[in-house]
């Protein structure tokens, strides 16, 4: 078979092109934050980048059950949601947050394949129930986290960098995700990219509000203690979402205190709530709905900005309800 030369060319530039420009999505493994701790990252670029070159970036903590696409399907219950992949969950977020890099966040391990462990931001003891502590350096680790993803992506070498790109492509496959990607003409050069001074967004998700309610540990720790090497980046958080959040401990599934939410109501940054009846309204667990109706109406009398939206009303409550909330909730926003 006869390859023309325009044909060659054209495809050493396209491959070139990939290299160079900022990849649609890629796996980055053992991204290091504080001292030793390190966790495995799904990167998304933006969209539809700002034409002002302003940047933002979404930090998304998933639940329970997700993972990477490939561990989801090895197990017997967890393929059933497959398509809630970390990597399918980091295209969500990048259809929702379009002008945003996301960075979709694997936890330090996952209890018997299931049980989602953020370690590295919140003390957790059994199947991920946290412990939370004035101060664990968990926002010192995102910090660290965001920065580091972006010197990873502008120096890993191509061959490592095609490799982190095609396990994040096989995982989209491997649950039938096949959505064309963006133009490699339309990304930013990858070493450009700097994410130091960029706008923060947080999200969690089921388990993963484990950490968003750490975070408010620690804005109160550092509202007391303040001192030059406070983390940056507490300034630079301008929204969260706590969306279902729940986990498998008998209390502290939301964050009840008028100390720590005053602090988050003084930082000025939008909170977004978003329930729905798997676990507001499971009796087994009435504690949960008690404490997200505190948590609400305490940020509201507090003057916080927040908006609550409860999903699903009046349909029994399943977990395919709960997950989809994931694809659903930035519409309500915007």
């Amino acid at each position: 078979m006869k390859i023309s030369f325009g044909n060659l060319l054209r495809n050493l530039l396209g491959y070139r092109m990939s290299h160079e420009r900022l990849p649609d999505i890629i796996r980055l493994p053992n991204v290091r934050g504080y001292e030793a701790r390190c966790n495995d990252i799904v990167y998304c670029r933006p969209w539809n980048p700002p034409v002002d070159g302003t940047q933002s970036v979404c930090v998304f903590f998933g639940g329970d059950v997700q993972d990477f696409a490939e561990h989801m399907l090895s197990h017997r219950d967890n393929k059933h949601h497959a398509r809630w992949s970390l990597e399918n969950t980091a295209k969500i977020l990048q259809n929702g947050f379009v002008d945003s890099h996301i960075l979709v966040v694997r936890p330090a391990r996952m209890e018997y394949r299931t049980f989602s462990c953020y370690d590295n931001f919140v003390p957790c003891v059994n199947c991920g129930v946290p412990e939370h502590v004035p101060l664990h350096y968990s926002l010192v680790h995102l910090q660290r986290i965001v920065s580091n993803v972006a010197e990873l992506i502008r120096d890993m070498p191509d061959e490592e960098f095609e490799e982190a790109a095609k396990a994040a492509r096989n995982g989209l496959e491997l649950v039938g995700n096949n959505a064309q990607e963006e133009s490699p003409e339309r990304a930013s050069a990858r070493t450009l990219l700097n994410l130091n001074d960029s706008e923060v967004i947080l999200a969690g998700f089921s388990k993963g509000c484990v950490v968003l309610n750490q975070f408010l540990y620690e804005f109160h720790y550092y509202n007391e203690n303040t001192s030059p090497s406070d983390p940056a980046i507490i300034s630079r958080i301008r929204e969260m979402y706590w969306l279902d959040g729940g986990h498998s401990g008998g209390k502290n599934t939301w964050v009840t205190s008028s100390d720590l939410l005053g602090n988050l109501a003084r930082l000025g940054i939008k909170v977004f709530v978003h329930v729905s009846p798997y676990q507001i309204d499971d009796d087994r667990r009435p504690w949960i709905r008690k404490e997200e109706k505190r948590f609400a109406e305490t940020l509201g009398k507090l003057g916080a900005m927040t908006k609550r939206t409860a999903h699903f009303d009046g349909i029994p409550a399943s977990i395919e309800n709960h997950f989809e909330i994931l694809r659903i909730f930035k519409n309500d926003v915007d």
